[in-house]
């Protein structure tokens, strides 16, 4: 864990010069811009919040979450609410806005709220991150991303690609379309390697578009290249970005499924409920959620031998599909 030694080292400020910073007392501006970047930079937590964890207990889990929106990451924090009701414990959640940098500061705030463990919901880790949650005396659990030396709770995506592209080489489809997330979200990322790990060595032609977790932005990417390309089968990285897919192809009066198919990832509560119902692959976002919560409170209670856990998904076949 850095120190104030650690800090003047990197900032070439004295001791007593970070002292009066950390107890809030006078200090110039540019002292004070050296020496808050280094602690972000360090992951340096206050002596006295170290010590405060390790002789108090709040009973209090903290949760950061990446944004509010998401019908995946709603569901599992509705598990996870519910399994707190059977405990002592309760639930202080913050958003980081998709900000990384303002995620870390909230995993440094958590620690000072005397949280006694984390639930990160990761769309991506960063280098700061990982300084900062190696700097921890409390149990972290990492949802949605695989981190090396924590417990990471995940859905296996890679699979869920495999089952998704066996089913368009079942479908005997030759060019599809493949709507993506971009880099944000590596575990979004492993249903495309999946998908090409089943596809790479046939002759069905794949195009490869990124778009976000909007339905928004996933409609106006699809209008772009509907009259462009000549797939069968539009695939959109979450059921999300299927919904605005299948909004850019009614607009044009193509028909789905008969003149072209289209699935999705998640199965949300509405995909078998529009028309036609969603073909997609399911996760079970409740299992997710609660094996997140068991995971860090058996942590918190002393079990350290707990491991990574997947869940595994299922393919929905549905009518959108032909």
């Amino acid at each position: 864990m850095a120190t104030i030694n650690d800090i003047a080292k990197k900032t070439g400020l004295s001791k007593s010069t970070i002292s009066r910073y950390l107890n809030q007392g006078s200090v110039s501006k540019a002292s004070r811009k050296k020496i808050k970047q280094a602690i972000e930079e360090l992951g340096y937590i206050p002596n006295s919040y170290a010590r405060n964890l390790k002789i108090s207990k709040t009973n209090t889990i903290g949760v950061i979450i990446p944004n509010f929106i998401g019908y995946t990451k709603n569901t599992s924090l509705n598990a996870i609410n519910i399994y707190l009701k059977d405990t002592d414990y309760s639930m202080l959640i913050s958003c980081s806005n998709d900000d990384m940098r303002q995620e870390v500061r909230i995993i440094d705030e958590m620690v000072r709220l005397n949280v006694d463990g984390i639930i990160l919901f990761a769309s991506n880790i960063s280098q700061k991150h990982i300084k900062t949650l190696n700097n921890l005396d409390i149990p972290v659990v990492i949802f949605g991303q695989n981190l090396d030396k924590f417990i990471s709770i995940t859905a296996d995506d890679y699979t869920a690609g495999r089952l998704m592209a066996s089913y368009i080489k079942e479908l005997n489809h030759k060019e599809i379309t493949y709507f993506d997330v971009g880099d944000y979200d590596i575990a979004v990322g492993n249903r495309y390697k999946g998908l090409l790990s089943i596809l790479k060595d046939t002759d069905i032609k794949i195009n490869h578009h990124h778009a976000d977790f909007t339905k928004q932005t996933a409609y106006e990417r699809a209008k772009e290249v509907i009259d462009k390309e000549n797939s069968t089968i539009y695939l959109g990285a979450t059921d999300n970005i299927a919904f605005g897919i299948i909004e850019a192809l009614r607009e044009k009066n193509i028909k789905i499924p008969d003149e072209i198919s289209v699935t999705g990832f998640g199965d949300y509560e509405i995909s078998p409920l529009i028309n036609p119902p969603l073909t997609t692959v399911a996760f079970s976002y409740e299992k997710l959620g609660k094996l997140a919560i068991e995971s860090l409170i058996d942590a918190i209670e002393g079990n350290k031998s707990i491991k990574a856990k997947q869940v595994e998904p299922k393919l929905i076949v549905r009518s959108s599909c032909k």
